[in-house]
């Protein structure tokens, strides 16, 4: 902006940004009659009996930098992406939506830049955002509107008295000496910095007693995060308004109704990435004399992930069956011609059944110079079995990699882990796992020897699942997993924990009274995301919270 921002500035927008979340907490203003919900006096009653216990905590959570974008995008109509170059996402089990998110000092000074920088843009669009007849004799009028439209759908519900009063003194501060455009500008700066923009709160209607529900915007934002990681369109701000979003009905028309969006979609495929880690594909470096085409072919790689995960999810079965066991992928001539397929696009690859022998998954979970035989069994194990895998710090082991020998397999090599009384338990299970892996090199490419030998990648996978048995190679063992009862139970898992946003042992009660939900559904939908998705949005886990 054309204005230094001053030590007194900086207070009032300060001030503002607190007052951001003061309608949520209640601190500020006066309670909204329009928020309040089911409950009494005496607390909430949930309406499917869910015992509060298994509720998740009440709290308030930062978005992620995807959704921060999606967030700048739909108030300010930029179409950059604000959160690019913004420090990576916390991660929990592996998801980027969850409460350990944080605004450390290198984050807010990205913040307070993107800020800066998006309030440029309203500034120069003043006319469209915060349209005013006469600024001359109308500005404080014209800014209060402005105020009150900006301010409610930055911070996804109506301002309090005391808030829009907080950010008329903004304007009043940045128009000084000024223009009406430059008042506008330091309004905006202050609401993209406020946490009643940055952050989500799930803090219900402080009726107390045993459970919280949360109030009508809260399930629109929670709704609209939960399925298109940006925030509620008009249409869900209205059935919010209307009251519809507290019935399970009510949210389930209007979770297959964001299905139909692209914002949705790319909200979907992310989930799945994350699962599996292959999101990572982008970050991941080879050693160019190991693997000398691994670098024009990684974008390839994560166009491969994306586009079969969108087709399996949007235009075929959408389960988790043929995730793991689909026999063709939608592949590019580079990648083509690295996977040896029968040209590009959607391409029969019997050889490579589903996400874990795609290029991403095979190259992520490897070293740089070779495989990595553990990383990819702990993967599925953890991830696609939630079988509880310690580290070797959890169990105060020190790991010595077996040393390299070029008159040796990997798998040969690994074998060492079977003979060590420390390693033995837990690499009997994991290791039969990355050996089926074998045929692929550590960027995914199919192989026949290895240093020399002919590569051996038959397993017998022997850890007390229902897809304990022989397998030739990762192919097969993909397939069993495919149609495995423990693998579809553990995808339900994973989609709850991405949902909800926690995974450690203080949402364990939740998670399973979420399985019972699940388990209650028709077999048929058990491995579909989009059922499974709905299965918790209807749930009182969704629509509910216990106080901290």
């Amino acid at each position: 902006m054309g204005r230094s921002l001053g030590y007194h500035s900086y207070g009032i927008m300060l001030a503002t940004a607190l007052a951001g979340v003061a309608g949520c907490t209640g601190d500020v203003g006066d309670p909204d009659p329009s928020e309040s919900g089911s409950g009494t006096s005496g607390g909430v009653t949930l309406p499917d009996g869910t015992e509060s216990v298994s509720l998740l905590p009440a709290r308030i959570r930062r978005l992620t930098n995807a959704e921060y974008a999606a967030s700048a995008r739909a108030l300010t109509g930029t179409t950059t992406n604000p959160s690019e170059g913004f420090a990576p996402d916390s991660r929990q089990d592996g998801f980027t939506v969850n409460d350990a998110q944080r605004v450390d000092p290198v984050l807010a000074k990205q913040l307070a830049a993107a800020a800066e920088t998006l309030a440029a843009e309203v500034k120069g669009k003043v006319a469209e955002l915060a349209p005013c007849a006469d600024p001359g004799t109308q500005a404080e009028s014209c800014a209060r509107a402005f105020i009150t439209s900006f301010g409610g759908r930055a911070y996804r519900r109506p301002l309090g008295a005391a808030e829009a009063d907080a950010l008329l003194a903004v304007y009043q501060v940045g128009a000084k000496g000024a223009t009406y455009a430059d008042g506008i500008e330091l309004v905006a700066r202050a609401v993209l910095q406020s946490p009643g923009f940055l952050y989500l709160t799930e803090l219900g209607d402080g009726s107390g007693g045993g459970a919280l529900a949360l109030t009508p915007h809260e399930l629109a934002s929670s709704l609209s995060y939960l399925i298109t990681a940006g925030p509620p369109d008009d249409a869900l701000m209205e059935a919010a308004v209307a009251g519809t979003l507290s019935t399970p009905e009510g949210r389930e028309a209007e979770v297959r109704r964001l299905l139909q969006t692209s914002a949705a979609r790319e909200r979907i495929v992310r989930v799945v990435r994350e699962w599996l880690g292959v999101d990572r594909i982008a970050m991941t470096a080879k050693d160019s004399n190991v693997y000398s085409k691994f670098a024009d072919v990684r974008a390839s790689m994560e166009r491969e992930t994306e586009d079969f995960v969108t087709e399996v999810l949007m235009n075929s079965t959408g389960t988790v069956g043929e995730l793991l066991g689909a026999d063709w992928s939608i592949v590019d001539q580079p990648l083509s011609q690295v996977y040896g397929a029968p040209g590009a696009g959607r391409v029969s690859l019997s050889g490579r059944r589903g996400l874990l022998n795609q290029g991403a998954f095979l190259a992520v979970n490897a070293h740089a110079t070779e495989t990595a035989p553990v990383l990819r069994g702990v993967t599925v194990l953890r991830r696609v079995a939630c079988v509880n895998i310690p580290s070797p710090t959890e169990l105060s082991i020190n790991v010595v990699p077996p040393v390299p020998d070029p008159s040796k397999t990997t798998r040969e090599r690994f074998e060492i882990h079977s003979t060590d009384p420390a390693c033995r338990a837990c690499h009997n299970s994991i290791d039969p796992i990355g050996f089926s892996f074998e045929q692929f090199d550590g960027m995914g490419m199919l192989r026949a020897t290895d240093n020399g030998t002919k590569v051996n990648s038959a397993v017998n996978v022997a850890i007390g699942a229902d897809f304990d048995g022989a397998y030739t190679d990762s192919n097969a063992l993909a397939q069993a997993l495919s149609t495995s009862p423990t693998v579809r139970s553990c995808f339900a898992r994973n989609v709850f924990r991405a949902s909800a946003g926690r995974s450690d042992k203080t949402a364990a009660a939740s998670e399973e009274s979420f399985l019972k939900a699940w388990n209650a559904v028709p077999e048929a939908e058990q491995g579909k995301l989009v059922e499974t998705l709905i299965t918790y949005v209807k749930s009182s886990l969704f629509s509910h919270r216990r106080p901290q």
